[in-house]
């Protein structure tokens, strides 16, 4: 505890020598607080992030007219202490292209504190005013390996997996808070209060939507316990911590001074706010972001638009994000803003931005555990948590794995299931960086409070080859379509949604061209069927055994067809000497017949003999002959 508390001091006095300092170069007068501009004199390490910001829509989703010609994206530039500033005019050069990419302002860049904006030169709008201070230009000594390095370990933002930290900051100034105490936004965060889930009973928020949506793939924990602060800073406790400014809302005219106030801060406090999470999330009082009570706009009616602002913002690839009072509580504000700094864009349908409702990177809503739903296929794809049972076909490839596919394709809640063997397909068109990519997007689960789209295939297409930054498009909805959708940017891929089992799966196909010769099996399941069985060669035109294959042509060789006449056998030794014939009836009425078969009928009798002569005692025959009656029995009878 003591080391601890040694070190919060040695990092406020290091952190007030340094501000001290930069006093003399910004610019600060010392007798008053007014801040003046700062004139960068050599190259300056910095960032470039890109600003994503949500808007109040009304119930139907559309964004309320009064904002209807404002930007959804700004660029800014983040400094090595965390201050992020907005690029006056929009004017960037054109070598920023990625957020989160390390950048060098240039000589003569103007920051301005007072406005929380920077202007680079030749811009048209770098005009020095009078009192702007210069910075001296630093000699770097970081080598290129480090400096490697140094971007590597910023891009680790982007990271999707493994534990990351969150730290909720609830904010105060002179003329209003947070209305939340700090308790109820650790429920609204992260599931508990005071450390307890028992207490908080919030069934979705932050960390378990994260957590359930990447199956356990990314946990979001609270920040580390942190007794460093002083009197405007609270300590760190169970992931919040509350800073209490002496601004007013109305000392500016953005809040984004107060969000640099914040940070300047915490950067008193403890050192450094970037270190402090990977996550921070910043919870402003209401009607302080642009368009609050204040706002006299015109909200399309003719009338004024009080208490319509932005919802909140958050800077793509970084750490930030920042609310309006009560959407730092609402689950589906979190997951977005926290998307964005997992580097996902915006999710659109037709020409309309955020309007794809079938996952969390489309409207955000004001309700605070609800609803219950992750991403669209393209994001998923992004966020790779279900790649081992997603599908990427290539068809322009003309192999007929490539280009076809046969089977049941699951929703995402399924990913567990072992006979979900299928549950996204990206169709990879390579002649372009845009394809497409497509989902069942069964209500049940984790997306089981989906908005849009539930129970029905969803085609979305997407730049970036589906690894980095792209607004997503939802350009098709399917129920059932056994008549064929032509995937756009491809002139012969056609998908058939051939049955829908809602809540659960759909059995698809995916053929390109003629090459697939009809429905291709999904080569994680069984050989069809209702393949059938060969026919006896010996009998062709008999119907297949439908019970035991004992029915068949029996193994042994069938005994062959007597060649002896039984029939014409009229004594009853012979007839029994012969192994394909038997006696029937008594000696002298019976007759002989065929061992094998049912008994024939018998034959005609034969003439009778002469009547009156004896009969052979050894034998019963009627003998007109010498009876023989001793001796072997084939010597037996009359001759």
């Amino acid at each position: 505890m003591k080391l601890r508390i040694a070190a919060c001091l040695l990092a406020s006095i290091a952190f007030s020598f340094s501000t001290a300092n930069a006093a003399g170069v910004r610019g600060k007068d010392s007798n008053t607080s007014k801040q003046q501009r700062r004139v960068l004199q050599g190259n300056t390490p910095a960032k470039y992030l890109v600003q994503d910001i949500q808007y109040e829509h009304d119930e139907s989703g559309r964004r309320l007219n009064l904002f209807q010609n404002l930007p959804e994206k700004l660029d800014t530039v983040e400094l090595e202490d965390g201050l992020i500033y907005t690029v006056a005019g929009g004017f960037v050069p054109p070598g920023w292209t990625v957020s989160g990419q390390d950048i060098f302002l240039p000589p003569s860049t103007i920051i301005d504190d007072a406005t929380a904006t920077i202007t680079l030169p030749n811009s048209g709008s770098d005009r020095l005013l009078e009192g702007d201070a210069y910075v001296p230009e630093v000699e770097s000594t970081i080598t290129e390996d480090q400096e490697r390095n140094l971007s590597e370990l910023r891009r680790q933002m982007a990271v999707v997996t493994g534990q990351k930290t969150v730290l909720a900051v609830k904010i105060v100034v002179s003329d209003g808070a947070y209305g939340f105490d700090p308790s109820y936004l650790e429920c609204k965060v992260f599931g508990t209060t005071n450390g307890s889930e028992s207490n908080c009973n919030d069934s979705y928020h932050l960390t378990n939507g994260y957590s359930e949506c990447s199956y356990g793939k990314l946990q979001l924990t609270m920040a580390t316990n942190d007794i460093c602060g002083n009197d405007n800073v609270s300590s760190i406790n169970n992931g919040v911590v509350t800073v209490t400014l002496p601004t007013a809302r109305t000392d500016s005219d953005n809040e984004e001074v107060i969000r640099n106030a914040v940070t300047s801060a915490l950067n008193t406090a403890f050192g450094s706010a970037t270190s402090l999470a990977d996550h921070l999330m910043y919870c402003l009082p209401p009607n302080t972001m642009f368009g609050g009570s204040w706002y006299s706009g015109d909200n399309g009616n003719g009338n004024g638009a009080p208490g319509l602002s932005w919802t909140s913002y958050s800077y793509n690839n970084s750490w930030l994000s920042v609310y309006s009072n009560n959407w730092c509580n609402n689950v589906g504000a979190q997951l977005h803003n926290i998307g964005h700094n997992l580097n996902l864009a915006h999710s659109n349908e037709g020409t309309q931005t955020y309007a794809d409702q079938s996952g969390m990177m489309g409207y955000s809503y004001n309700n605070e555990s609800t609803p219950r739903m992750c991403f669209n296929a393209a994001k998923n794809f992004q966020l790779g948590w279900y790649s081992d049972k997603t599908r990427v076909m290539t068809p322009n490839t003309a192999t007929v794995e490539e280009a076809c596919f046969a089977g049941d394709l699951y929703g995402t809640a399924f990913y567990g299931d072992g006979a979900a063997q299928t549950v996204g397909i990206k169709v990879n068109d390579s002649g372009s960086s845009t394809d497409v990519y497509i989902m069942f997007n069964a209500k049940t689960g984790i997306q089981s409070g989906t908005v849009e789209g539930g129970n029905q295939v969803m085609v979305v297409t997407a730049p970036g080859e589906g690894t980095s930054y792209g607004e997503s498009k939802l350009v098709q909805k399917i129920t059932t379509n056994t008549a064929g959708y032509l995937l756009p940017g491809f002139s012969n891929t056609v998908l058939y949604v051939d049955s829908n089992t809602p809540n659960s799966h759909a059995s698809i196909r995916i053929e390109t061209g003629s090459l697939c010769g009809g429905p291709t099996p999904n080569p994680t399941t069984a050989p069809p069927t209702n393949v059938p069985t060969p026919q006896p060669t010996g009998t062709p035109t008999l119907p297949q055994p439908t019970s035991s294959p004992t029915t068949a042509a029996p193994t042994n060789p069938p005994t062959p067809s007597p060649t002896v006449n039984c029939g014409g056998i009229f004594v009853k030794s012979d007839c029994n000497n012969n192994a394909a014939c038997v006696w029937n009836g008594n000696p002298k009425t019976g007759f002989c017949a065929s061992t094998t078969g049912s008994p024939p009928s018998p034959s005609p009798p034969p003439p009778s003999p002469p009547t009156g002569c004896p009969f052979c005692a050894s034998t019963g025959q009627e003998c007109c002959g010498t009876c023989i009656d001793s001796g072997k029995p084939s010597s037996r009878g009359c001759f």
